[in-house]
């Protein structure tokens, strides 16, 4: 069966992590080349990287030569995207630019994926995914073991990255249906950063702490932490809101007598079941894991192992996801991997065959704009290597000043590659609403349709505050049978239907992908459960902790093979995932409808969001799991060429992983490279305490040594005030009716021809019910409406905080 992005051809020029974001289109249908040096892609080295390039073809070809150069735009006329992750003016100096290549292809869409954006101070510094880590700011928000910033084993900024690659490309093939030309998309891994602080950095004029308070930076880490728990033999992770009603608290499967209930008075639920979670601790410590895991689910209670990253094939939910595969690599043989993390069920995606051999694809597809064996030879030969320009890693641009701020958007201005089209959101909390916010950011007109008792969120302050900028809201109350009809008539006219909800809801309300289809059969509907359609867990209901236990996440930052517990990690990046993923599927769906006229629904989950941030662990044959680097037993890194240290006043994040690389870093600090590891750590680390991080960081930039001083983000303030960030539109400023002047992270793809804008604030309950009233017609029933208690707006009675 064809994917819904049959046809599409993607040239491939990336290598690292960009590579799975392309994946994602790949296993949609698209025919992904990958282009290679003659020597190969650099990181084919590492086994997980098997999984981030399978399911496409490979050709190489020396791009530094006119020969190469010349075959590499005769095959860029046959493409509809060229992607490459080279930093800012490489692809220019190459002669294979985007000016240049939609010169020869008018319909071409080129994507760049570097480390920071053109026109950033730093656009020419090394783009190690720790190094932005520290730069960005996240190595100093996730709290851990010890004082300072921690090394991040989970690459934060390339994670975030990948969905944005997707998705800006998806978006800008549906602005070229209409536009008949391409254009040029731009993200990064600081924007992938960016990505996940849309719980933690917000900054207000008048929020107080209870705004902040939920989300907040705590020593010991707060939020979900205190709801890891100790077995006899390993960890589990405890949650709320399974969205079943427990047969057994866990307190009479504990043998605890229950607390008074004036113990929980004007308490979250996340506060409650901290108070709860710490006098069953020591009951829990007698249970194994598995078998207490096992009871609670019984129960309806939610709750995850806290496993090892390659232990997540045995989970029976994701395999009732289709999310474990066995896929066939020409050099390990029969593995075990991760599936499809979208699920389209007109044009459901697959993958299609394991990681290609290096130029594998040379003569079929060299051969198909016409070159000749001879031909073919010389422009994938392996050139000479000469001598390789040397760009320092000191390079420290100051910025172009010809890059614009980009204010708010104003009323009838053009919204970006998905103007005129319109969501229905209907989901709460973060990991339904924040896909149709990053959808609405790129040009969507979002209706928000909120509960007249208002979002389950909204208590939360700031992470509500999170996902919700841009939309319009009409408050509805769904259960009555005038408040449904209501959002049929917006669902009529609407092309997406988003929401959250656990199975089962949807259709009980009237709101299943049916009902919606035959309100419009054109209508594209996504559900982003936590567990998924189908399987022994799909009717629960659940929340981000879940998916990092389930996943391995807990456990490799925290480093539990040292003895270490479970870590939460604070930014909530399965919800992300989850939200991202649907952003994906949604627009995959939108350019299938474009090309062929034909809806449908899709689903993803909180789980395979999860579970696709361990991409890169597979399975060989034997069962033996592919190699994965473990974070350092005091959070440092992965070894002493990539790691934190820390310095006379501070910390420094290194990255010395070329060979050249690493001798620079031990003739700067005067350390022999002969000793052992942990004695040339423990020399490492003694040499880096003589000098400050800024003088450190100057020498290393003249030595040539990748490095970054970790900021210190003062809870988002510094990189929300940011000059570049301010210049090159990363961050956005708008007036919010009760907070006062507000700032959130901004543009996180940027668009050379249909630029995308931030739409104004989060809205209240209600702000615009009066204005959707009229715009289907039912303004004259406003009032009754309101009186009967199906909608609601703002008035000087609004009960909300926020």
């Amino acid at each position: 069966m064809a994917g819904a992005l049959d046809g599409i051809r993607v040239l491939d020029l990336t290598w690292g992590t960009a590579a799975l974001g392309v994946l994602l289109l790949a296993e949609q249908g698209a025919d992904v080349i990958k282009v290679e040096p003659p020597t190969g892609d650099p990181f084919r080295h590492y086994e997980g990287y098997k999984v981030w390039t399978r399911s496409r073809r490979s050709v190489t070809v020396d791009l530094k030569s006119d020969a190469g150069r010349d075959a590499f735009v005769a095959l860029a006329k046959t493409a509809d995207v060229v992607v490459d992750s080279f930093t800012p003016g490489v692809m220019e100096r190459l002669g294979i630019g985007s000016e240049a290549l939609r010169a020869a292809n008018p319909r071409l869409i080129t994507c760049s994926v570097p480390a920071y954006p053109a026109g950033h101070r730093a656009q020419h510094r090394p783009g190690y995914d720790a190094l932005v880590q520290a730069a960005s700011g996240q190595q100093w928000e996730q709290p851990g073991w010890r004082a300072g910033p921690i090394f991040l084993p989970m690459p934060m900024p390339s994670s975030g990255m990948i969905w944005l690659v997707a998705s800006g490309i998806l978006a800008a093939l549906h602005a070229r249906e209409s536009s008949g030309a391409g254009q040029h998309v731009q993200t990064s891994l600081l924007q992938g950063a960016w990505l996940y602080t849309t719980q933690i950095w917000q900054d207000t004029e008048s929020g107080d702490s209870a705004y902040y308070g939920l989300m907040a930076k705590t020593d010991p880490p707060g939020v979900h932490q205190p709801m890891i728990f100790e077995c006899a033999d390993g960890w589990a992770h405890l949650s709320v809101m399974s969205g079943l009603a427990p047969k057994l608290s866990i307190d009479e499967i504990l043998g605890l007598e229950p607390l008074p209930p004036e113990t929980f008075e004007g308490l979250t639920p996340i506060q409650a079941h901290t108070i709860v979670a710490n006098r069953q601790r020591d009951a829990i410590r007698t249970w194994k894991r598995d078998e207490l895991v096992a009871v609670l689910v019984a129960n309806n209670h939610a709750v995850e192992a806290i496993i090892e990253p390659e232990d997540q094939f045995s989970h029976p939910q994701l395999i009732a996801n289709d999310m474990v595969v066995t896929v066939e690599d020409p050099e390990l043989g029969t593995t075990t991997q991760l599936g499809v993390p979208v699920h389209l069920l007109r044009t459901p995606g697959a993958v299609t065959g394991g990681q290609p051999r290096v130029g594998e694809h040379d003569q079929a597809v060299w051969g198909e704009v016409g070159l000749t064996h001879a031909q073919i030879e010389q422009i994938t030969a392996v050139p000479n290597p000469g001598v390789a320009p040397r760009f320092p890693a000191k390079i420290r641009s100051m910025g172009d000043p010809s890059v614009q701020v980009r204010a708010l958007a104003e009323p009838g201005e053009a919204r970006g590659p998905l103007a005129g089209l319109t969501l229905v959101d209907f989901g709460q909390y973060l990991a339904g609403p924040f896909g149709p916010m990053i959808l609405g950011d790129l040009g969507m007109d979002v209706i928000k349709v909120e509960p007249v008792t208002g979002d389950g969120m909204r208590m939360g302050g700031a992470p509500f505050f999170g996902c919700q900028r841009g939309k319009r809201d009409i408050a509805i109350n769904l259960k009555d049978p005038d408040g449904l009809a209501l959002a049929m008539e917006i669902v009529a006219k609407a092309d997406v239907v988003h929401h959250n909800m656990t199975k089962g809801t949807a259709a009980r309300l009237g709101l299943d992908y049916e009902a919606c289809r035959q309100a419009n059969p054109d209508v594209i509907y996504c559900n982003t459960y936590a567990y998924g359609l189908n399987g022994p867990l799909s009717e629960f209901g659940g929340l981000d902790p879940l998916y990092q236990a389930s996943a391995g996440l807990e456990y490799e930052v925290g480093g539990v093979q040292h003895g270490h517990q479970p870590l939460y990690y604070r930014f909530g990046m399965c919800d992300a995932a989850n939200a991202m993923l649907s952003v994906v599927g949604v627009l995959a769906a939108i350019v299938h409808r474009d090309r062929t006229g034909e809806a449908q629904e899709l689903w993803t989950s909180l789980m395979d969001g999860g579970a696709w941030h361990a991409s890169d662990v597979l399975l060989k044959a034997d069962g033996t799991p592919s190699f994965r680097p473990k974070v350092d037993v005091g959070q440092h890194g992965f070894g002493p060429e990539y790691r934190l240290y820390q310095t006379q006043d501070w910390w420094i994040q290194v990255a010395a992983l070329k060979p050249e690389q690493w001798e620079a870093l031990c003739a700067t600090l005067d350390v022999p490279r002969d000793d052992d590891h942990w004695t040339l750590t423990g020399r490492l680390e003694a040499a880096f305490r003589t000098k400050t991080s800024i003088m450190w960081s100057r020498a290393l930039d003249d030595a040539g040594v990748p490095n970054e001083v970790p900021i210190q983000t003062e809870g988002g303030h510094r990189p929300l005030y940011d000059t570049d960030a301010e210049r090159l539109g990363l961050v956005v400023q708008y007036d919010h009716p009760i907070v006062g002047r507000m700032r959130q992270f901004g543009e996180l793809i940027n668009f050379s021809d249909t630029p995308a804008r931030v739409f104004g604030p989060p809205p209240r309950v209600g702000e615009h019910t009066l204005e959707i009233l009229a715009e289907i017609g039912r303004s004259g029933d406003a009032e009754a409406l309101a009186a009967a208690g199906v909608v609601t707006w703002p008035d000087e009675g609004y009960a909300w905080g926020w």
